[in-house]
Formats: C-alpha cells, sequence, structure tokens
C-alpha cells in the first residue's frame, strides 16, 4: 500500500513539475526513518490508548488502537523494505 501511495506522489510531482516547471522529487523513506517513525508513532499511539482507558471513552481508545495498529504496519514495512 505505501509503494502504491509513494507511485501516486511520484506521478503527482511529475505532473506539477511538466505542468508549473518545478523541480519537486518526492523523498523515499530510509527504512531507519521508517523505523524510527514507527516506533515514535507506537509510544504516542500507547499513551493515547492509555489515556482512553482511564477516561472511559471509546474514540480515544479507538483512535488509539488504530495507531498502533499503522505503527506496527509502518514497522512491518520498514523491516521489509531494504
Amino acid at each position: 500500500m505505501l509503494d502504491k501511495l509513494q507511485k501516486i506522489m511520484d506521478v503527482a510531482c511529475k505532473w506539477g513539475n511538466e505542468n508549473f516547471g518545478t523541480s519537486i522529487q518526492f523523498p523515499k523513506p530510509t527504512k531507519k526513518s521508517m523505523v524510527s517513525s514507527a516506533f515514535s508513532s507506537g509510544i504516542i499511539s500507547s499513551v493515547i490508548t492509555i489515556y482512553g482507558l482511564f477516561l472511559k471513552n471509546i474514540w480515544i481508545l479507538l483512535f488509539g488502537g488504530l495507531g498502533i495498529l499503522s505503527s506496527v504496519f509502518i514497522y512491518r514495512k520498514g523491516v521489509k523494505n531494504d
């Protein structure tokens, strides 16, 4: 899924470069940056989840859980990305 997003952004940058005369390039994330992003996202999402548990607010708990799932997905993609 991240590969599709990168391809879409590359096409959008190419279109913008051709039509507006700019030279914008979408950066490719490295393995190290993806793993560190996953860890920081996981920590923040864990704090949000715990906050949702203490307040007994289902929406905060849901967003925290989705953030944890997202960080796991990014971590697995980052480790697989060589």
